[in-house]
């Protein structure tokens, strides 16, 4: 071996251990920021609860997904259908998805129980559930209601009935029949009214060209969250920083397709939807939905963050029921710590 041939070799050794070191430094200094193995780590998987089939109102949640918005935080969600067979918060409960979604009612009911789930923030921070009837025969305030017949389901017949009896009518005046999931038996006359989401139902009926009135539970004081987010306490507690990712990711899946409405119905309809959904229908169901998800502190704090406050107001009202008979306290049902946390960074 010549001296020039030794020569090269050094240099070249050289340059592969300096370069070695260059990449090792790099990834360390990767790996300090969280950077390396964000970049180069598989997404953790997670499951997810729905409260209901798949359709628009969890347009952000797969806005999430299709524009990889999940995967750029780390995140490979599965949302799992709900429906009128499925009790999500039992699901929650046996760890088959460590987190869901449910209206608070359910919620409250199942931590009055001894459930150990726990409330981490919630998509719409204005319940759009309301009195929904005819425009050529409206229901335009609570005391109206007597004499009439109202479609509700089971679990808001107890909140119907002291909604009636706030307003100082009798119970016996107004007929309380159980609703089914399409409202028609509004426009064929067999209900004067019927107890349903304006975003939902609602919109079923305008879609349909019905005129509609509707009068809003939670400005009837009633008031109420829906696409709440919950969790299983102990998974919460040993997975801090996935639920933090996944609430932040979330977040910002849920601002793009409200801003992106028609994009969302569109893939609601052609890639992540039940079968047979109307573009029409859930472009504007997105629409209607968009005030009720920006209320609140989502105009502050940041979406899907929680109001404390207003979860106090409805623990009491859900004590006036009688569907709360302990002493529960806000800080047992709601962790605000994570939604926080989330809207941070």
């Amino acid at each position: 071996m010549t001296s020039r041939d030794q020569r090269f070799i050094d240099r070249r050794r050289f340059l592969e251990i300096g370069g070695a070191s260059a990449l090792g430094a790099t990834m360390l200094s990767l790996g300090d920021r969280g950077g390396f193995s964000r970049a180069f780590a598989a997404e953790t998987p997670i499951s997810f609860q729905l409260s209901w089939i798949k359709s628009i109102q969890y347009g952000g949640y797969f806005a999430g997904i299709d524009q990889g918005i999940y995967k750029k935080h780390g995140i490979d969600p599965t949302f799992v259908s709900g429906g009128p067979n499925v009790d999500p918060v039992a699901n929650v409960a046996s760890g088959r998805s460590p987190l869901g979604d449910r209206p608070i009612g359910p919620l409250i009911v199942a931590r009055e129980k001894g459930i150990p789930i726990k409330v981490i923030g919630t998509v719409f921070q204005k319940s759009p559930y309301s009195i929904i009837s005819l425009a050529k025969k409206p229901i335009r305030n609570v005391k109206e209601l007597a004499g009439k017949t109202i479609a509700t389901a089971t679990s808001g017949r107890p909140m119907m009935l002291y909604m009636i009896k706030e307003a100082g009518l009798d119970p016996a005046s107004v007929n309380l029949v159980p609703s089914a999931p399409d409202p028609s038996a509004l426009v064929s006359g067999q209900i004067d009214g019927y107890a349903g989401y304006s975003t939902n139902q609602g919109v079923m009926l305008q879609t349909r060209g019905v005129e509609i009135v509707t009068l809003n539970a939670h400005d009837l004081g009633l008031p109420e969250t829906t696409g709440t987010i919950y969790g299983r306490e102990d998974f919460l507690k040993d997975n801090r920083d996935l639920v933090v990712r996944f609430l932040r990711a979330s977040a910002e899946s849920w601002r793009w397709g409200l801003d992106h409405p028609e994009a969302t119905a569109k893939m609601m309809v052609e890639r992540y939807g039940n079968p047979g959904l109307n573009y029409e229908a859930q472009l504007t169901e997105i629409k209607e939905s968009k005030p009720y998800i920006e209320a609140g502190p989502a105009a502050t704090k940041g979406l899907l963050t929680l109001d404390l406050p207003l979860y106090g107001k409805i623990i009491e009202l859900y004590r006036n029921v009688g569907l709360v008979k302990g002493d529960m306290k806000v800080e047992e049902l709601c962790d605000a710590s994570f939604a926080d946390a989330a809207a941070k960074s």
